[in-house]
């Protein structure tokens, strides 16, 4: 069972020491050599507000984010790349989700990173190297041995799947020769990963009765869906959502927010694991796994326009805005189900750069810009976890966010 214990510990110190189709593109750059979608490809969402920053303002910050992401988290090691998940795995090794994270950020940096082609096959390889039974990518990967670095049997977790099939997808319509490895990446992952009744599970190796909302990305789920026929991928986005919309009537109805890990999401009447279920923090209330929910409905309302996403996204920038003050900086990654905050003296920047997202979806002007300012600072010293949320966020708030369905 994964307990990411060193990701809690290492915030907390930080804390401490603080006291498509669906897009339609504008106006872009010729194609550089070999690049079907050169950074910045700009975009207009379905929804919602844009930063007021101009573009080219939005594109000179990604670029700077990239360019320090990359420099602290991008290493080559175990025969390719790996993305240096600090204070996730030993020997500077990776996780999972961080790799799937970096299979996303260069496919999308292409055209700007003249080596990203070269890069996204090294991060491909270590995946391809560090396979479990199922064909999913081993979780925990020590950067020193480059073997598991985890006990008991390799398992799979459902996030790091997820982005790695839908970086896959990006790599093959950025550059072409990649459609076999995703549509074999997607058929394993349909096998290991979906529920019988559709829902997502949290690891390859786990029940069918749980899952975790901060995999609940239902712009990769539509994008899978139109890239491979051969599985019902709506089924799978029809479920999540049921599961949101049931969830919430009973749990959150007007914050809208979801309990890092759910159980009873085979049934009518899911509701929040007890605290302590998977990891050592409060598992039944939003903590460091479902402070990514409002990017991931956020992101999803903006590139297809769904309603289920777009009302999530709403609520939940509406809850932290109004128990934040209007101030990015009294986003806290502890967050009861009412939008309370708890454990307020506990913070890090992958709480509050996601609900810049949400902003956006939900129209709020005035919420976007705050948030789109904070995002240019990091007042918690984050590492790895944040730094590379905000890299992602920074991506789809900048207008950069296309999608391989489109």
């Amino acid at each position: 069972m994964r307990d990411r214990s060193g990701r809690l510990a290492a915030v907390a110190a930080a804390a401490a020491t603080i006291s498509l189709s669906v897009l339609v593109s504008t106006a872009a750059p010729a194609a550089a050599a070999g690049v079907s979608h050169p950074f910045p490809t700009h975009v207009t969402y379905k929804t919602g507000v844009m930063p007021s920053a101009s573009e080219a303002d939005r594109d000179a910050a990604v670029k700077k984010q990239y360019d320090s992401w990359k420099k602290a988290y991008l290493r080559s090691a175990c025969g390719g790349y790996l993305v240096y998940a600090t204070g996730d795995a030993p020997g500077k090794g990776t996780v999972s989700e961080a790799q799937g994270y970096g299979m996303n950020i260069v496919p999308l940096m292409a055209g700007y990173d003249a080596d990203a082609k070269a890069e996204f096959d090294g991060l491909w390889k270590v995946v391809q190297d560090h396979r479990d039974s199922q064909g999913m990518m081993m979780w925990e990967i020590n950067g020193s041995t480059c073997k598991y670095a985890d006990s008991g049997t390799p398992d799979a977790a459902t996030d790091g799947d997820l982005d790695i099939g839908y970086g896959l997808m990006l790599a093959d319509k950025q550059w072409g020769g990649y459609t076999s490895a995703a549509k074999d990446w997607l058929a394993k992952f349909y096998a290991a990963d979906v529920a019988p009744d559709g829902h997502l599970k949290c690891e390859d190796d786990g029940p069918n009765t749980d899952t975790r909302p901060s995999d609940f990305m239902l712009d990769h789920l539509r994008a899978f869906a139109a890239y491979d026929t051969a599985h019902d991928w709506n089924k799978v986005i029809t479920r999540t959502e049921a599961v949101i919309k049931a969830f919430t009537a009973k749990y959150s109805a007007t914050a809208n927010l979801l309990s890092d890990f759910v159980v009873g999401a085979n049934g009518s009447a899911p509701k929040p694991a007890p605290a302590n279920y998977q990891e050592s923090q409060p598992d039944n209330i939003v903590g460091y796994n479902s402070v990514r929910v409002p990017w991931h409905m956020g992101t999803d309302a903006l590139v297809y326009g769904s309603a289920v996403a777009k009302s999530v996204a709403t609520n939940e920038s509406n809850s932290y805005k109004a128990k934040a003050g209007g101030n990015p900086a009294k986003i806290y990654p502890h967050t009861k189900l009412d939008g309370t905050p708890s454990n307020t003296g506990d913070q890090c920047e992958c709480a509050n750069d996601p609900v810049g997202v949400a902003a956006m979806a939900a129209g709020d002007q005035v919420w976007t810009d705050a948030l789109w300012k904070y995002l240019a600072t990091n007042p918690f010293q984050d590492t790895y976890y944040g730094e590379t949320i905000k890299m992602l966020v920074y991506i789809v708030m900048a207008g950069d966010y296309w999608t391989p369905a489109s």
